[in-house]
């Protein structure tokens, strides 16, 4: 009998060790899974805060560079004008020229 209890004892005791060994295998499998399922949704929300940091960016440098392409069709204008005083004061200087030439040819003939 007493050989019946112990085989009894054991036996139970078995079934509590084995069942406290499938219970921690469940939790780690269940905690496993739920981190996959977890990563996916932080990495969804990690892709669409990343998204919108990107796009904030980009309307930001496009601002940018019509700002940038309004100030260099200012300089453009600018510059042509420029270009354009510059053409007539050289024509203003060779007809200056040119009639300082007639005065001197004709003041020492």
């Amino acid at each position: 009998m007493v050989q019946t209890v112990n085989t009894t004892v054991i036996s139970e005791f078995s079934t509590v060790i084995y069942a406290t060994l499938a219970g921690f295998v469940v939790g780690a499998v269940i905690k496993l899974i739920d981190r996959f399922v977890n990563r996916d949704k932080n990495e969804l929300q990690m892709h669409v805060t990343l998204r919108k940091e990107l796009r904030e960016e980009l309307d930001v440098v496009k601002s940018e560079v019509q700002r940038l392409q309004e100030e260099l069709d200012e300089w453009k204008e600018k510059y042509y004008l420029q270009v354009e005083l510059t053409n007539e004061l050289k024509l203003a200087i060779l007809n200056l020229n040119e009639e300082l030439n007639d005065y001197k040819n004709g003041t020492h003939r």
